[in-house]
């Protein structure tokens, strides 16, 4: 044993040690191969107190290693460290050496590791994310969404909710999905597995987005997406394939009288049109009208890529229809604003809700008085789009006429940007004229496909 070496540091020997001109060290002795306790003794500043700093020295791969363990304070207090806290320390670098080898190159991966882990969001901020990613694209389902979330996860399951994202097991999943069956619910269950499934899958593209880093500094680090193994309640898919007569349509045309009048005249005008998905046609407000030229542009957001123009013709028929609307919702206020087209106070659009509420108490009405079946506002579309294909309106008109969206691939995608408006404005007038004859009760017409 050397004069720089202590066989046990005690603090008597450590208090004992005095500052010199320059630092110097003393080291306790170990076994072979085993990593040694130093103190390195600092010299005194005017006014300072002695520092003695103590490190772990170990050799891996034959070469010297330092690690620091803190500084001494025989009471532990200033940010100082006692002896005995030091030789915790130092018992505990010697088992990392024994298990790891390398303590340094351990720690530093290991804090490397804890630093992403930290970063890692939680499952109610991929949630979150995903929903502030559906308002940014201006989806109008983001609301929906949001809501569905809340009721149906992040309010029942909190803790599950805290947990970080990548820690979401498929039982996790099922668990909230049973919690609604149990609670009765049907359609929304697939509804919801489709949403955190997508949510899921966003978080996935997230982690390799630079711009997400850059922005919120979460990862959300997923390995897999757990709600892919669990399977959706065919049961619960509810396909419907109701589409109306048209006497059946007629019944329903008059049977709107009873209706008030915003509420018919939005289902009669949209009705005109061919019926257009209602949620988009609510959102317009006069200056998508254009009543010069006889167009309505409507904002189509279903999909994905975002929101895209849809352009339609007014025909006379469909003129008609909007002219109790206009009569009602024309005049601006004071401030020379102009109330809403599709509203009951020009304020606040007709909510989805409302007219499907209202189209299926019409059936319901119809049903006692008629017994024709039951049927709600999404079999009008339905029923538009095969009553059009039996006209000979063409495929891709009325594609296009009922927005079912661009051609996919680069080329419609970034090029094709005719609107089909003459072909629009063809296909509607036909329509016109075959509902026109429905609601008078008169034999339509036959269209019968010539072979080429």
């Amino acid at each position: 044993m050397t004069k720089r070496e202590q066989r046990t540091f005690t603090d008597a020997f450590i208090e004992s040690l005095k500052p010199k001109a320059a630092p110097y060290k003393r080291s306790e002795t170990a076994r072979r191969g085993e990593g040694r306790l130093i103190v390195r003794v600092l010299p005194k500043r005017k006014g300072q107190p002695v520092v003695k700093e103590f490190f772990y020295r170990y050799r891996p791969n034959g070469r010297d290693s330092m690690l620091a363990l803190g500084r001494y304070d025989p009471k532990g207090e200033n940010g100082g460290k006692t002896l005995k806290q030091i030789n915790r320390l130092l018992n505990e670098k010697r088992t990392l050496q024994d298990t790891h080898g390398d303590v340094k190159a351990y720690e530093l991966a290991k804090a490397r590791q804890d630093a992403l882990e930290a970063r890692k969001g939680s499952f109610r901020q991929l949630l979150d994310a995903y929903v502030k990613s559906l308002e940014d694209a201006g989806k109008p389902s983001a609301r929906q969404v949001k809501t569905l979330f809340k009721l149906h996860v992040l309010d029942p399951f909190p803790e599950l909710a805290k947990a970080s994202a990548n820690e979401i097991l498929p039982d996790d999943i099922q668990a909230i999905l049973a919690r609604m069956v149990k609670a009765g619910i049907t359609r929304q269950v697939n509804v919801a597995r489709s949403y955190l499934a997508a949510a899921f899958s966003f978080g996935a593209k997230a982690d390799n987005d630079p711009r997400t880093l850059a922005r919120d500094g979460v990862l959300f680090g997923l390995k897999s997406n757990p709600v892919s193994v669990v399977p959706r309640i065919a049961a619960y898919e509810n396909t419907r394939e109701r589409t109306l007569s048209e006497v059946e349509l007629g019944a329903c045309w008059k049977a709107l009288d009873a209706l008030p009048l915003v509420q018919r005249a939005t289902i009669r005008l949209n009705l005109a049109l061919a019926c257009q998905r209602p949620k988009q046609l609510l959102r317009a407000d006069w200056s998508s009208f254009d009543l010069e030229a006889n167009t309505l542009l409507i904002r189509d957001a279903k999909g994905r890529g975002g929101s895209r123009d849809h352009l339609l013709p007014l025909t006379a028929f469909a003129l008609e229809q909007l002219k109790p609307l206009r009569e009602l919702n024309s005049t601006p206020d004071k401030d020379g604003k102009m109330p809403l087209p599709f509203s009951s106070d020009g304020k606040r659009p007709l909510a989805l809700e409302t007219l499907s509420k209202a189209v299926s108490e019409v059936s319901r009405e119809l049903h006692k008085a008629e017994k024709i079946p039951a049927f709600q506002l999404r079999d009008l579309r339905r029923t538009a789009e095969t009553m059009l294909q039996q006209l000979g309106v063409d495929r891709e008109v009325r594609a296009h006429l009922l927005s079912h969206g661009r051609t996919s691939g680069v080329q419609g995608k970034h090029y094709e940007r005719y609107d089909f408006l003459p072909e629009k404005r063809k296909a509607l007038e036909k329509w016109a004229r075959h509902l026109r004859a429905i609601i008078e009760g008169k034999p339509a017409a036959k269209v019968v496909k010539l072979r080429a």
